[in-house]
């Protein structure tokens, strides 16, 4: 299996799959206990706080991928920094009905509808319809919104499982 490392890692790059975050394991919490309800409970500890352009910071506020960064961090899970890196920090979700809790939803940005530049965690899906709601940093602030909204509806590009 060593041998087929460099192969794998290659395809990962060359084909941009998404590749699994790597968890960053404390002394004190498991990363492979972590649940997607525990990264939704520890996401909705923030409803309110501002939206702020490059920070990742409860304090001051958050943009969106600082947004999700903070919150997985906050539960021993390392991912990138940005929204456009982050896609690739899990496993690639085809069907939005099989969306769960905790998974990443990435948008097109509000400039440029080729490339992602917005990203939310899952906090509900319907299963029938592959709706979903939300939580995440928009202009005002963090909160929630449904995927049937015109807007993001619009956007939506993909979505990925940093838990598997």
């Amino acid at each position: 299996m060593r041998h087929l490392w460099p192969l794998l890692l290659f395809c990962a790059l060359f084909f941009s799959m998404p590749v699994a975050a790597q968890p960053l394991v404390a002394d004190s919490v498991r990363a492979d206990s972590v649940t997607g309800h525990d990264i939704v409970e520890k996401a909705k500890e923030f409803l309110g706080v501002p939206y702020r352009y490059g920070c990742m910071n409860p304090k001051k506020g958050f943009d969106c991928s600082g947004f999700t960064t903070y919150v997985y961090k906050s539960l021993d899970i390392q991912l990138t920094r940005t929204s456009r890196s982050q896609i690739k920090d899990g496993v690639w979700i085809e069907d939005r009905r099989d969306l769960q809790a905790g998974d990443l939803v990435f948008f097109t940005g509000t400039r440029s509808k080729k490339t992602i530049g917005h990203v939310g965690i899952v906090t509900e899906v319907d299963e029938h319809t592959g709706e979903f709601e939300f939580i995440h940093a928009g202009r005002g602030g963090i909160c929630i919104n449904s995927s049937s909204d015109g807007y993001y509806d619009r956007r939506y590009v993909g979505a990925c499982r940093v838990l598997v």
